[in-house]
Order: structure tokens, then C-alpha cells, then sequence
């Protein structure tokens, strides 16, 4: 009977404080439903058979990491704010009686259900979704993914378990928070308010620093490589300067506007800055808590969409023709090229663009100017990535012939084409200078035979002997400086045709054995997978970080309509309008709720550089077009969190409404 009482207590309790439980559930269901997902798609056995299926499932692990880390934030953020709010209620519940263990009896039934009624609805809801996942994932890769099943046991017992050690530490956290307040404390505890902070300048300053010392980092980065090493170092100190502007720098800033007297003694400046600096240290961690979660969304969202957009470019950028195989002997060249007249022919499609030429290949290091192997590559610079150049070497015949015209170059002269930047105007091999005659864009983009690389390099050679100059300069071993004979070339023709000849390609041409070949119909499946892949968890994860945004602000509304509802009476009741007191109201809790906005479209606008250069790791070199993705990806986020906001401060003017 008494267990039953618990429960009933329990049950009760849940439903007079629907208000703040609902989105606990609510949110505790979702991410439920999120981790199901998660785990029920990187398990699915027919994932690994198809192309880019490994590429993904590695995605969705590192998903599952930021899911599971996120999950355990949230839920003990959620928590304490429960917590917070229900201390009256428990110090009631300890002077009418009841020991503490009792209470906490009574909270654990109220978290068992909790984590009851999340598993039933999030995994529920994951099971019924899970035919629509995979086909957004069919969607996102351009794929069959074979399904095995509705339901999947690692996922459910996966689920099942972290939530259940997520709870149970709750259950405990709780029980720690009864036991260690006497019970006048916890009938005051709602009532509880923070002491006027003091304005802490040195972590002010330090904020500053952290935020300035993030954002230079992400600006004076200048190759990928270097960016990959930098970006979560530059990430915490973002992380970090935000808090600490938000927790001091905001009340420094309060404390100044308090000492301007023609300001601060105004009606509406009273209120709201003295209102705002009494609370500001709790309300501050979950503002920039806000900022963070925002940010996170826009450039998880940004990033995955551009990348994703982009796939085709990107893919015609490491692959330009639809087919290209490279030799190590004429002959193989010329046999290619009869056998390939007569797959085209079999399989009725037409060949275009078709180009065989002679060149030489050579990784070596350039640092203004000077050509040396990459092995004396000194890595403790940041930018050293950066002088990597990834080589084709070709003479002015060859040159010619893929772009039908000529250069005329002087001996002393090299001709340039690279995706590196801010090249010098000379290259120097040994004690021999050469003048750089720069080379806007090539008509026909000439094959390499392992792809693109961050700074991939052509150079036209007046005469041979330059070739071995190079080869020198660089370090190349003496195996390693034969010729390389690429043939490319591009196929036309209705798809079913075009399925013939790939599929003769790659199983009846014996002239094409051991020779590098590579399809890029093939490669396009690999390619749209990990990109559809990287789509489908920035959108996921991006989805979760804007309900954790949202659910916060939830929170916050309430947390200020309990506290602010007797304020405003009683400054109504000492002379304020009703239109004075709405007034500062909308202006309090705009200052309050677009602060981590405007913060978070800064944090984006100064990660630009540093998201550009990481994106550059796939192939995507279009800024313009990275900047555009990015901030109509931020645009619609803005457009989401004002809509939050607007929900959830209706809720807020019922709790303060006199």
C-alpha cells in the first residue's frame, strides 16, 4: 500500500507539473528516437554492401558519440531546472511530514516514469519511422539500402541501456540534492534568488582574449591541413570565451550602463538592467549555452548542405573525364585506345573528348619560390601542409595538343596552372631560376593518376632537361621518374547503353589489367554515400542541437515568468503603468533571448574561413558558393528560433500577466 502511494504521488505530481514535465518527455523521447535511429541504421548488416556504405556507418558512429555526449548535457540541465522549481513542493512535503526518503522515493517514481513513458514513445516512434529513415538514407546516397527487418535489437538494447544509466544517475544526483538541504531550505528553495554578482573584469578580459584568440586562429589559418590541426582548439576557445563574456563580460557591461545615472534612472532602463544584473549569473550559462547549441545547428546544417550540394562539382574536380586509366608504356596506350573504339561501338554509346598524352608526376615541397623534397617538410609550421604541391609534368607539345594553343615559352620560362595560392612569381630548383608564366584555367583538366590532391600543380616544361631538374630538386628516387601514359575521355549515350560499356569495361577488357583504371560512374556511388551520409547526421544532429536550443529557451520563459510575475505587480502597484511594465517586459526578454543569436551568427560569420578550408579536404573549392549554403542554412536556424521564441513567450506573458 505504501509503494502504491509513492506511485500515486508520483503520477499526481507529473501531471500538476505538466507545464515543466511534458518537454522533459518530450525532449527525453526525441533523443531516444534519435539514438534508436542511429544505432539501428550503423547495425543494419545490408549498409556495408553498398557503395560508400563504410564511409557512412563511420559518420554515424561519431553521430552516436555527439548524440550520447548531448543526451547526458541535456538531460542533467533539464533536470537541475526541475529540480529547482519542485523544492518548494518537496520542503512542503518534509514539514507535513515525510522523511527525506520518502521524498526521494517519490522522485524516483517520477524518473522511472519518466524513462518508461520516453522509452515507450521515442523507441515506438523509431520503429515506426524506421522504413521512412532508410529511405531518406536511399534519398541522401542515391542507393538501395537492403532492409533487414523493422526492428533491431542492438538498437533497442543500446537505447534501452544508456537511457537507463542516464536515469538512474539522475535517480541518484536527486536523492544527493534531498538528503543534503534541510527542509526549510528546500520550502524556500523556489524562491531563491541569486545575490547581485560582482563584475569579475579579469574573466572578462579573459573572455575577450578566449573569443578574439579563437576567431584570429580560424582567420590566420591558411591550408586545410593546417585547419584539421587548429579546429578544435580554436572551437574551445570560442566555447570558452562565450561563457565567460556571457557570465562576466555581460555583467561588467550591466554594472557600467548602472553607473550611467541619465540612463540607468529611467523607468524602463531601472527595471530591465536591474532585473537582468540581479539574475544574471544563472541566466547567463544557459544564454550562452543558446549561442553554442545555435552556432552548432548553423554550421552542422551549413557545412553538410554545401558539401552535399556540391557532390557533382566536387567529383568532376577530382575525376574530369568519365573515364581515365594511366600506363606505364605506349603500347598499353594504343591497345586501350582500339579496344576502347570497339567496347563503344559493341555497347552503342559515343566517345568524346578523347585524350592520350605523355607526362611525368612528382610530389615535392614549394616555399617562395624554392623546390625541395617533401621530406625535409618541417610540419611544426601550421601552414607547412600548404606547400605541398601534388605534380603533372607535361611539355609545350602536349600542352598544345589538350588545349590548342600554344605558350611559346622562353628557356628560362615555366608555365603554371595550380589550385595552390599566393605562388610565387619564380621557382628556384638548385642554383637555377626559372620566371613563372601563370596560367589561368586549362580547357581540358589532364588526369592524375591518384586523383586530386589540396594543391594540385601543372607545369609546362620549354625542354626535357627541366624534367630532371625537377626530379632532382625534389628528391625523386631514380624508379619513380618514368613516364606516365594517361588516357581519358568522356561517353555519351542513353543510360542503358551506357550500363553495357561500364559493364564491359570492367570485366571483359584484358588490355586494361593492371593498368590504373578508374570510372566515374563507378566512384559516384562511393562519393554521393559519404556525402549523403554527412547530409543526413548534419541534418539529424543539427535538428537535435535546435530542439536542445529551443527546449532551453522553454525553460528559461518559465524559470522568469515564476520569478518575475510578483516583481511586476508589485512595480505596477508602486506606480508603473500597465503599458510601462508590458513594455519592459518585451524588452527584457528581446535583449535576453537575441543576444545568443546575434551571437551565433558571429561565431558563424567568423568560422567561415576555417569551414571553407575544411571543406576544401573534399574537393569543394567554391567560397562564394560554401558562403552562400552556409548563411541561408543560418537563415532558416534565425527563421526556427524566432518562431520558439515567439511560442514560448506567450507562455511566459500568462505567467507574469497581472
Amino acid at each position: 500500500m505504501t509503494k502504491l502511494l509513492y506511485f500515486r504521488l508520483a503520477l499526481n505530481n507529473l501531471w500538476k507539473n505538466r507545464q515543466t514535465y511534458l518537454p522533459f518527455l518530450l525532449a527525453s523521447t526525441l533523443l531516444t528516437f534519435a539514438m534508436y535511429s542511429f544505432l539501428m541504421i550503423t547495425f543494419n548488416p545490408g549498409l556495408a554492401k553498398v557503395h560508400g556504405g563504410i564511409q557512412f556507418m563511420t559518420i554515424l558512429t561519431l553521430g552516436i558519440v555527439v548524440i550520447g555526449l548531448f543526451t547526458a548535457i541535456f538531460l542533467f540541465y533539464a533536470n537541475s531546472f526541475l529540480i529547482k522549481r519542485r523544492k518548494k513542493e518537496m520542503g512542503l512535503y518534509s514539514i507535513l511530514g515525510m522523511e527525506k526518503k520518502h521524498i526521494a522515493r517519490v522522485l524516483f517514481h517520477e524518473l522511472s516514469l519518466t524513462w518508461l513513458l520516453s522509452m515507450l514513445l521515442g523507441l515506438g516512434l523509431g520503429i515506426l519511422l524506421g522504413r521512412l529513415m532508410f529511405l531518406l538514407i536511399r534519398l541522401a546516397m542515391r542507393i538501395d539500402v537492403p532492409l533487414v527487418g523493422s526492428v533491431s535489437v542492438t538498437g533497442l538494447l543500446g537505447t534501452l541501456g544508456l537511457f537507463a544509466l542516464l536515469f538512474l544517475l539522475l535517480i541518484l544526483y536527486n536523492t544527493v540534492q534531498v538528503r543534503s538541504v534541510d527542509p526549510i531550505t528546500l520550502l524556500r528553495g523556489g524562491q531563491t534568488g541569486e545575490r547581485e554578482p560582482k563584475a569579475r573584469w579579469i574573466l572578462a578580459v579573459l573572455g575577450v582574449v578566449c573569443m578574439g584568440g579563437g576567431y584570429w586562429m580560424a582567420q590566420m589559418v591558411q591550408n586545410p591541413m593546417a585547419a584539421i590541426a587548429l579546429f578544435l582548439v580554436a572551437v574551445l576557445l570560442v566555447i570558452v570565451g562565450t561563457y565567460l563574456l556571457f557570465l562576466s563580460g555581460s555583467i561588467a557591461l550591466l554594472k557600467i550602463l548602472k553607473r550611467n545615472r541619465r540612463y540607468y534612472y529611467q523607468p524602463r532602463h531601472f527595471v530591465t538592467v536591474s532585473g537582468m544584473l540581479y539574475r544574471m549569473k544563472q541566466n547567463a550559462a544557459g544564454l550562452a549555452s543558446i549561442a553554442i547549441l545555435c552556432t552548432m545547428a548553423m554550421i552542422t546544417i551549413g557545412t553538410t548542405v554545401a558539401l552535399y550540394n556540391g557532390s557533382e562539382k566536387m567529383l568532376s574536380e577530382y575525376y574530369p573525364s568519365d573515364m581515365q586509366i594511366t600506363m606505364s608504356d605506349a603500347a598499353s596506350q594504343e591497345a586501350v585506345a582500339t579496344r576502347n573504339a570497339e567496347l563503344s561501338a559493341q555497347s552503342g554509346v559515343t566517345v568524346t573528348d578523347f585524350y592520350a598524352f605523355t607526362g611525368y608526376e612528382v610530389v615535392f615541397a614549394m616555399d617562395q619560390g624554392k623546390v625541395f623534397s617533401e621530406d625535409r617538410l618541417q610540419y611544426d609550421n601550421i601552414n607547412a601542409y600548404g606547400m605541398l604541391h601534388d605534380v603533372l609534368m607535361m611539355d609545350e607539345a602536349t600542352y598544345t595538343q589538350l588545349e590548342g594553343e600554344t605558350l611559346n615559352l622562353a628557356p628560362n620560362e615555366i608555365g603554371i596552372q595550380t589550385s595552390a595560392k599566393d605562388v610565387e612569381d619564380e621557382m628556384i630548383l638548385g642554383d637555377a631560376t626559372y620566371a613563372l608564366r601563370k596560367i589561368d584555367r586549362l580547357k581540358v583538366t589532364p588526369c592524375l593518376s591518384h586523383g586530386a590532391t589540396i594543391n594540385r600543380t601543372y607545369l609546362v616544361l620549354p625542354d626535357d632537361a627541366l624534367v630532371s631538374a625537377i626530379f632532382d630538386a625534389s628528391g625523386t628516387a631514380e624508379a619513380d621518374r618514368q613516364p606516365v601514359f594517361t588516357t581519358q575521355w568522356n561517353v555519351l549515350g542513353e543510360q542503358a547503353a551506357q550500363d553495357r560499356y561500364y559493364a564491359l569495361v570492367n570485366d571483359q577488357t584484358p588490355e586494361w589489367d593492371g593498368h590504373n583504371l578508374r570510372v566515374k560512374a563507378s566512384l559516384r556511388g562511393e562519393w554521393y554515400g559519404m556525402h549523403g551520409g554527412f547530409l543526413f547526421v548534419g541534418i539529424f544532429l543539427g535538428s537535435i542541437f535546435l530542439m536542445g536550443t529551443a527546449l532551453i529557451i522553454y525553460f528559461k520563459q518559465i524559470s522568469e515568468g515564476y520569478q518575475d510575475h510578483d516583481r511586476f505587480i508589485i512595480l505596477q502597484k508602486v506606480g508603473m503603468s500597465g503599458d510601462e511594465v508590458h513594455a519592459t517586459v518585451r524588452r527584457q526578454i528581446l535583449l535576453v533571448f537575441f543576444l545568443p543569436l546575434a551571437v551565433a551568427v558571429c561565431h558563424v560569420a567568423g568560422s567561415l574561413h576555417m569551414m571553407v578550408l575544411l571543406l576544401q579536404l573534399f574537393g569543394l573549392m567554391d567560397v562564394p558558393y560554401i558562403a552562400l549554403n552556409t548563411f541561408i542554412s543560418a537563415f532558416g536556424v534565425v527563421a526556427l528560433y524566432g518562431l520558439f521564441y515567439h511560442k514560448t513567450a506567450k507562455t511566459y506573458y500568462r505567467m507574469v500577466k497581472f
